[in-house]
């Protein structure tokens, strides 16, 4: 495979010494701003850390020490950051810049655009790309809305992700990459060089090439294991893998003003309206939709009463010999910093309460020209999957293997900005991408309790016997998971000696991107770049062979690290990642939906219920265990 570039300017130079000023620090003594505490590896006898205050300029009481580019990456990164801050102050850059600095993220912005609802910034932050083993600054494109400015089109349009007619913008990476080389043109000779010792030390003005490979493509399997490269046209050509034998009555929950809609939305699921786009619910998914199964309920108004009585209706339908599911359309504003109405809310966390699905329509999503057009196939897929039919798998690379997508949602005490409640789960799949269960793992208002909880938990939820079968479990954990909650999954499986375990964190939001030599600057779909022993970059979107155009925004890639846990130096790492690939396809939200391994995206929209739930009177945190997926 040809290179990628990176979004790394290397140095010239990635040995080199400089000086660190440090003191062993006095009982509970505080730190001031110029100063961070540091381990040393002392080598006097037998190696030990021991933590040191450390100051990069000369201060009483500290003794001055050398040290090594290679001794220690993490304090020749904050070294590099300063010197490049002392480098921008004593020349006139062109753009306004300032020092961000969040918990132990640093970097340096520049704003180089700004607008009423924010500014356009290029950032460089320093780095070390292990794999070559160079210092360098990572450097990267975002805006940055203002806390007053809510999500809206305009705020996605100045993020590059709508086009300026406020279309999906298949121009994303290139645009981008013409961003990032304007600030460089422009602003490189106030930045290039660095002073460390005496010595001048380089940044290259030109984007690092890495090596990339390829995954093997996403391979889905339909009815009687037919299998084909497209999801729609899979199930169109052999129908789901698992079809539903029982009777479904689908019940049409709306208010009057919406009846029109809601005929057009009937007549588009069974083929009617947009046959083109969709040929029926019966056709796609063998199962009967029609007068004779569809029932109608009429809201006179959104209150939370009118709503539960809903509920009760709709439970009347459900039988031993019926599946029933609730379609219910909403009137909400797309652009409302809110993203759902609270309204859908209650209803979902109810019908959850009573085991029954529910979809719901947004009128003024789908009420729009063309929407419902291309809109229905999803709607459908999500209903199927719902009541429990199985619309497809993926071919897996590890079979006999159990998939754990740990989530959290943290309950925030609005006075004491404190956390009141530490909530934990596990969305349980299999490398094929089948949905297994949701488990709620803890539950606690004290931490130390919550720890505990999700240790023990772990531990009885994976020596069940309905996971008996599975020879492997991996782990997929997101960013933000904090590290003793890290500790307490590593002491649970450690406890389980039935499995071999990895553990794997994804991070969807990252620093790091690249660009191909293609004219659309776009990856293949599958590349991916090894940037150390144990992290990766992969490309879940990207062009296809065969079909090198772009008809719409690409998403970014993927960061991807292996925790370093017993037993785990010998592992072919590269089937794991194919693993990760395969379950961006496991999507059965939509056709050709957000291209991100369901293990981590259907944790976010846990998150986000459970957070909403929470205000709901009497909400019960043990009704989302559940086997349906009720989050599609």
């Amino acid at each position: 495979m040809a290179n990628i570039k990176l979004n790394f300017l290397p140095l010239d130079n990635n040995s080199f010494d400089y000086t660190v000023y440090r003191k062993l620090p006095e009982e509970e003594e505080k730190l001031d701003k110029s100063e961070m505490r540091y381990p040393f590896v002392e080598t006097d006898g037998n190696p030990t850390k021991v933590n040191y205050n450390i100051s990069f300029k000369p201060k009483d009481g500290f003794v001055e020490h050398e040290v090594n580019s290679a001794d220690f990456l993490g304090l020749t990164k904050k070294f590099l950051l300063l010197k490049l801050l002392e480098t921008l102050d004593s020349t006139f850059c062109p753009y306004t810049y300032n020092h961000y600095k969040r918990f132990t993220e640093e970097q340096v912005e520049f704003i180089i655009e700004e607008f009423p609802e924010g500014n356009r910034v290029v950032f460089l932050t320093p780095y070390y790309l292990e794999e070559q083993k160079k210092f360098g600054f990572l450097i990267d494109f975002k805006f940055i809305k203002n806390e007053s400015t809510q999500f809206n089109k305009q705020v996605q349009r100045l993020s590059l992700s709508l086009d300026d007619h406020y279309r999906s913008n298949k121009n994303y990476y290139s645009e981008k990459y013409h961003l990032i080389q304007s600030f460089i043109r422009l602003s490189y000779g106030t930045w290039s060089t660095l002073n460390i010792g005496g010595a001048k030390i380089n940044i290259s003005d030109k984007l690092n090439d890495v090596p990339s490979f390829l995954l093997n493509k996403k391979e889905y399997l339909f009815n009687v294991n037919k299998s084909a490269y497209s999801q729609f046209q899979g199930i169109r050509n052999y129908g789901p893998y698992k079809r539903i034998d029982d009777q479904v009555i689908f019940v049409f929950i709306f208010e009057e003003r919406f009846k029109s809609f809601a005929n057009q939305l009937y007549l588009s699921l069974i083929g009617k309206l947009n046959p083109g786009t969709f040929s029926g619910f019966e056709s796609m998914f063998k199962i009967k939709f029609g007068l004779e199964n569809v029932k109608q309920i009429s809201l006179s108004n959104n209150s939370h009463s009118e709503l539960s009585k809903v509920v009760n209706e709709v439970k009347q339908y459900n039988g031993e010999n019926a599946n029933v599911i609730g379609i219910y359309i909403e009137d909400h504003d797309l652009d409302n910093k809110v993203a759902t109405s609270a309204n859908y809310y209650y209803l979902k966390y109810n019908f959850i309460k009573e085991d029954i699905p529910l979809q719901v329509v947004n009128y003024r999503s789908l009420g729009e020209k063309n929407s419902l057009k291309w809109s229905t196939s999803n709607v459908a897929l999500a209903i199927f999957s719902k009541l429990g039919g199985i619309p497809w798998i993926v071919k897996p690379s590890n079979a006999n293997c159990l998939i754990l997508g740990i989530g959290s949602s943290h309950k925030i005490d609005p006075e004491t900005k404190k956390i009141s409640k530490f909530f934990a789960y596990s969305v349980c799949l299999d490398s094929s991408g089948l949905y297994k269960s949701l488990e709620v793992l803890a539950d606690e208002a004290e931490h130390e309790h919550y720890l505990d909880k999700l240790q023990k938990n772990l531990v009885t939820m994976l020596n069940d016997e309905k996971y008996s079968t599975y020879t492997s479990c991996v782990l997929h954990l997101p960013f933000k998971i904090k590290r003793k909650e890290i500790d307490a999954l590593s002491k649970a499986i450690q406890q389980v000696t039935t499995m071999e375990f990895i553990v794997i964190k994804i991070n969807l939001d990252n620093k790091f991107f690249g660009y191909s030599a293609h004219n659309t600057f776009v990856p293949y779909e599958s590349s991916f770049v090894k940037l150390s022993q144990r992290q990766y970059l992969v490309w879940f979107e990207g062009l296809l062979f065969g079909k090198e155009i772009v008809d719409k925004r690409l998403g970014n890639p993927v960061h991807i690290e292996f925790l370093n846990l017993p037993n785990t130096n010998n592992i072919d790492e590269r089937k794991y990642l194919q693993d990760v690939l395969n379950l961006s396809g496991a999507n059965w939200r939509g056709f050709n939906a957000k291209s991100v391994p369901i293990s981590i995206y259907y944790s976010q929209l846990i998150a986000n219920y459970t957070k909403a739930f929470e205000d709901i009177e009497g909400y019960d945190e043990k009704i989302l265990s559940n086997e349906r997926p009720w989050f599609l």
